[in-house]
């Protein structure tokens, strides 16, 4: 099975595209699938990532636009609601 953006969720109300939205991490867009569906994998495993756990799983990532400070604060923010923790 093949999992796309489309599958967070077709209203962006995932906490991914919340914090994404909220940390203004899209730019250009080139890279925000990829980024998102990432993310969504490292959450799915990793309810409380450390900055190492989030680098380690967006390594192979490039975003053109060098929005990965914003991308890191965006996966922390989603990891907070997700486990019911203000952000």
């Amino acid at each position: 099975m093949v999992n796309t953006i489309e599958s967070l969720s077709k209203n962006n109300s995932h906490p991914l595209q919340k914090a994404w939205i909220k940390h203004d991490v899209p730019q250009c867009g080139y890279c925000q699938s990829g980024q998102l569906m990432s993310a969504a994998a490292l959450l799915a495993s990793n309810k409380n990532p450390s900055d190492a756990d989030i680098d380690e799983a967006m390594k192979g990532n490039v975003c053109r636009c060098g929005t990965y400070v914003r991308v890191r604060a965006a996966i922390k923010t989603a990891a907070a609601e997700m486990r019911g923790a203000k952000a």
